[in-house]
């Protein structure tokens, strides 16, 4: 995490947070909102060293470099709990009170929760959460990681500390991505509105190429049912590794930027249009529980009968 580049992009955030490590009064719950570009792990992960780090700089953030704050990047104490999951259920929300009632806390004396995606649970675990914040532990606080609050229920957001995130910045993020990867990438994924962490940590898993050509293939094709069927037989299969929200958003993010770039020379001005507010719907849709195989058929049904 770049602390300087938070500061300067996210400056009532890094201000806040700031405030209340000096002080030491953290809130018992924080949610952080903000679209994929503002770094909201990041700065969960942030917290979470500020709070054990021996060696806080003059602002309250950890150091970042000494061995309380590796341990914590790379998730290895029972008091740190973080849950990565496309639609937290209420079973997810017991195990993580069984968890922390099995074991016993460490010298720090502080136990923390990440939910992430929480604007994407189920009604059952945001009411098993609910009673989870209804009486919070002396020493336990938690941080949930929403794009869109208003999809959370009222009384959870009441009993959080919101913070908004401001979405990060193309420039910055295309140049830096630039020293990793190729210009195409770099661009889409900045123009896309991932992080540079976010965006490397894709870049770095082998399905990002797989789903980058499978795009290209698929606009160059884009007219066909050959298209459709490659789709559907070989890549978002279900039950399949691949067959998530993270990396479908992805590949419709490819199908939007190659379409907006003119790859696709055979659609017609008014045909390019309605193919890219198709995407965007579809991706709209993501954003709430949806069948993501029944969305993606729907999507390329839609394409299709634009192309004929």
């Amino acid at each position: 995490m770049d602390k300087e580049q938070f500061k300067k992009t996210q400056p009532i955030v890094y201000k806040t947070l700031s405030n209340a490590l000096k002080r030491g009064h953290l809130a018992h719950a924080y949610m952080f909102a903000g679209p994929k570009s503002a770094s909201v792990q990041e700065v969960a992960l942030l917290l979470i060293q500020s709070v054990f780090c021996p060696h806080r700089d003059k602002d309250g953030f950890a150091c970042m470099e000494c061995e309380s704050c590796k341990r914590y990047a790379a998730n290895e104490s029972v008091d740190v709990q973080w849950v990565d999951k496309e639609r937290i259920k209420k079973q997810d929300i017991l195990d993580l009170q069984e968890r922390f009632s099995a074991t016993a806390k460490e010298k720090g004396g502080k136990r923390i929760y990440v939910l992430e995606n929480f604007d994407q649970a189920t009604p059952d675990s945001s009411n098993a959460l609910l009673k989870f914040l209804e009486e919070p532990g002396e020493d336990l606080f938690g941080i949930l990681l929403v794009e869109n609050p208003n999809n959370t229920l009222t009384t959870i957001q009441s009993r959080c500390q919101l913070l908004q995130f401001r979405a990060g910045s193309y420039r910055y993020v295309k140049n830096k991505l630039e020293n990793i990867t190729n210009e195409e990438n770099a661009d889409m994924l900045a123009r896309s509105g991932y992080s540079y962490e976010k965006a490397k940590q894709l870049i770095e898993d082998e399905t990002f190429e797989i789903l980058r050509d499978s795009a290209k293939q698929y606009v160059k094709n884009i007219h066909s049912l050959r298209a459709v069927y490659f789709m559907q037989r070989n890549v978002f299969v279900a039950k399949s590794d691949i067959t998530t929200k993270e990396w479908v958003r992805l590949w419709i993010l490819w199908v939007l930027y190659l379409i907006r770039q003119k790859e696709q020379t055979e659609l017609s001005f008014e045909q390019n249009n309605k193919i890219v507010s198709i995407l965007i719907e579809t991706l709209d849709l993501l954003a709430r529980p949806v069948d993501l195989l029944l969305c993606l058929d729907k999507m390329y049904a839609s394409i299709l009968k634009v192309c004929r």
